[in-house]
Order: structure tokens, then C-alpha cells, then sequence
């Protein structure tokens, strides 16, 4: 399968035509492309990983820019998997409608709503008018099961004219980072938002994803990595206002980004931010620490292999960059285990290592497991200590540790 991609050399917030890359991550395959056999998983077509840094509005983003239809038209990862996230967007749910006093008359749209997990909590609060809009096909035939209205098509200018001024509440959590023109869809938004509706947009804060050496958050379906800084210039780009924002601990650190057409009672500026990382050189010098991390997985898991049972946990996203990036194969770990039918049965790009059920796992009673997936840690150690209970747990990220 040939990938479909093209450089990236001009910001996609400001248009600056100089961009510095500080973060190489080597030739690597795209994340969510399963195998139906090993030889072909390894054997994935594989791309540069490279991050570049915008020193005129602060975007983070990457140089190679891969076709969204081949990135998301079948999508295999389900947000309901992790109740972590499903609990989050209860109480996401439960702090909107009181701020905004939402009802059941309120009109909300979400963008790349996934399976509907998201819809589904808002609904249950607040029972009102949900419609989720997602490229997969696959997701959308889930959240309809749902009974969530899903519309299986792209987010742009020509959907969001269908629903000119009607949305009170527009969501998109976790999707601003796999958006190639972000501009458009912001505009999009605006012309479907009501004169006094609100956009809250969610997604992992970069500046936390290098505080934490978070550097497996980087794979081809996250085009950009945001922080407050380039979401003001978008904002005003765009003519929209980010009237209020606030930390959340979810996906190893998220900001919520509340955006309106009218200006909000306080001036949110860049300076909510550490002037830390106003240099390239500060980018390079975290990028060298990443690859003496990826020496250190390496050895660390090495060593604990030698005449043990290992297995991981989790054939995540970002499970792909990690295990392709530190080089770990299948002789070091037998295979993944995974939750999402979609993915059982199938190959890890770039590593061949086999994804498997939950019965696998406690058929193999591992010595140790390596959690890919270690935003949700608790809860797979809780859920699995029961089943695998010998079993110790490494967490390599955001220090490896061994549970």
C-alpha cells in the first residue's frame, strides 16, 4: 500500500515559511494501518516522523503531511475503550451544562465524534439535540447504533453550511491535532455556531507532552501540536475569541480551549505559558533527552526480557511510535493485547508483532507486561491484576517504572 503524502514547509497557522525541525523520530509507518499478516505489517510503507517548530506563532507540527481520506476513513480506535475517557466526558458534560446552562433545547454538534461516546454523555445530562459528525464509516454505523444522529463525512465549509447558525455548543476533542487546515476548520465552526454559542475544543497541551517526555504523543495522524500560543493567532485569524481555558488531566494532559464570537470579560494572552520554550534551542535540547530515553527503554526492556515472559497492552497510536522508535520487536515482546475487536486478529506496523484478545493474555500469564497505552494505566492494571495476577507492570513513560 503506497502512502499518500506531501511535504509540509509553511506554518499552518501564521503562513511563517520557515520552519525549524528539532524532533526525528526515524522512518516510521503509519500508526492505526493494521496487517492481516506479519510479513506485510513489517514491511509497512514508512514515512520521515520529523516535528518542526514555528518561531513566529509557536506551532509545533510535522514536515510530512499524509492524505486524511487514508489517514480516517477507517478508523480503528473506539473512545469508548477507555472508561478513563468515557469518565471524563461525563464530567465534561456535567461542567458545560452548568456554565453554559444547557438544556434541552440546546443544539450541539460534535466534530470527529468517534463512536459517539462523547454524545452519549452530554445526552444523558442534559437529554438535548446531538448530531456527530465523523469521516469513518465505521464509526458512525457504531454511534448510530447509539441512536445518535452521525453524519459520516469530513468537517469543512461545505457541511458546516448546513448548519449555518443553528449550534448552541460545538465540541472536538482530541482532532485539532490530526487537521491539515485548521483555518477552514475553525471557520467552519463559526458559521455553524449561534451568535452567542460556544466552541470548546480539547487537546493534548505540548507544552506538557515535553515536560512529561510524552514523545510517543507524535505519529503522522498528529499533524500539530498545540499549546495556547498558536490557538490565540488562530482564534484571531479567524475572528473568534478564546474567552476561557483550563487544564485537564486526561490523555497525559489536555488543554480545553472555550472559543466564542464575542470577546470574553478577561484578555487571555501567550503569557499563561513558560517562556521556557521561546528558543529552538530549548526544542533541540529536550529532542536530545527523547533519544537518550529511547536508549534507556531499550536496555531497560532488554534486560528484563532475558528468560521472562513479556506481553503489552494496548496496540495504541501512540504504542506505534514507541515500539518502532526504541526498535522493540517481536523478540522482546510476544504480542500485544487489545480490547477493540477491530484490531484482534491483525499485525503492528513496522513490528509484526500480533495483537491479540484478552484471553490470550491470561492463557500466556505474562512476568511482565508494557503498558502502551500509559495515560490509562490504573485502569489496566486494575482491570487486568485480577486476570494476570504474578504479573508486573512497565510503564515507560513519563519514567519508566515498574509497577
Amino acid at each position: 500500500m503506497e502512502i499518500i503524502s506531501q511535504k509540509h514547509t509553511t506554518c499552518r497557522v501564521c503562513g511563517h515559511k520557515e520552519l525549524n525541525p528539532y524532533l526525528d523520530l526515524g522512518r516510521i509507518p503509519l500508526a492505526n494501518n493494521l496487517f492481516n499478516t506479519q510479513e506485510e505489517a513489517i514491511n509497512a510503507p514508512r514515512l520521515p516522523l520529523i516535528v518542526a517548530w514555528c518561531e513566529n506563532c509557536g506551532l509545533s507540527q510535522l514536515t510530512e503531511v499524509v492524505d486524511g481520506g487514508q489517514l480516517f476513513s477507517h478508523y480503528t480506535y473506539r473512545s469508548c475503550v477507555n472508561q478513563g475517557y468515557v469518565d471524563h466526558c461525563r464530567r465534561m458534560a456535567v461542567e458545560l451544562k452548568e456554565k453554559y446552562v444547557l438544556n434541552e433545547d440546546t443544539r450541539h454538534l460534535d466534530i470527529a465524534g468517534n463512536d459517539g461516546t462523547l454524545l452519549d454523555e452530554f445526552r444523558k445530562k442534559i437529554n438535548h439535540h446531538v448530531t456527530n459528525i465523523d469521516p469513518a464509516k465505521n464509526l458512525c454505523e457504531i454511534s448510530r447504533g447509539k441512536r445518535i444522529p452521525s453524519i459520516s463525512a469530513f468537517w469543512g465549509l461545505r457541511v458546516a453550511n448546513h448548519f449555518k447558525d443553528t449550534c448552541d455548543l460545538i465540541t472536538a476533542t482530541n482532532v485539532f491535532a490530526h487537521l491539515n487546515n485548521v483555518t477552514e476548520f475553525l471557520e467552519a465552526c463559526k458559521i455553524a455556531l449561534k451568535p452567542n454559542g460556544v466552541i470548546v475544543i480539547e487537546n493534548p497541551y505540548w507544552m506538557e507532552t515535553m515536560e512529561g517526555n510524552q514523545f510517543d504523543q507524535v505519529y503522522f495522524e498528529h499533524m500539530s501540536y498545540w499549546s495556547i500560543k498558536p490557538m490565540i493567532a488562530l482564534c484571531q485569524k479567524v475572528g473568534l475569541h478564546l474567552v476561557d481555558l483550563s487544564f485537564q488531566d486526561i490523555h497525559g494532559g489536555t488543554m480545553r480551549y472555550e472559543i466564542r464570537k464575542q470577546e470574553g470579560e478577561k484578555e487571555l494572552t501567550e503569557l499563561y505559558e513558560s517562556n521556557y520554550w521561546n528558543n529552538l534551542s530549548d526544542y533541540e535540547n529536550w529532542s536530545s533527552k527523547v533519544y537518550w530515553i529511547k536508549d534507556q527503554i531499550s536496555q531497560y526492556l532488554t534486560a528484563i526480557a532475558n528468560g521472562k515472559k513479556v506481553c503489552a497492552f494496548a496496540a495504541s497510536a501512540k504504542g506505534n511510535t514507541l515500539l518502532n522508535f526504541c526498535g522493540i520487536g517481536t523478540d522482546l515482546i510476544k504480542f500485544i493485547c487489545d480490547e477493540t475487536p477491530e484490531k484482534i486478529g491483525k499485525y503492528s506496523p513496522g513490528t509484526g508483532i500480533p495483537i491479540v484478545g484478552l484471553q490470550s493474555i491470561i492463557d500466556y500469564q505474562p512476568d511482565y507486561v508494557l503498558i502502551l497505552s500509559w495515560n490509562f494505566k490504573d485502569e489496566i492494571i486494575t482491570k487486568l491484576r485480577p486476570l494476570i495476577p504474578n504479573a508486573k507492570y512497565i510503564v515507560p513513560i513519563p519514567t519508566w517504572q515498574v509497577i
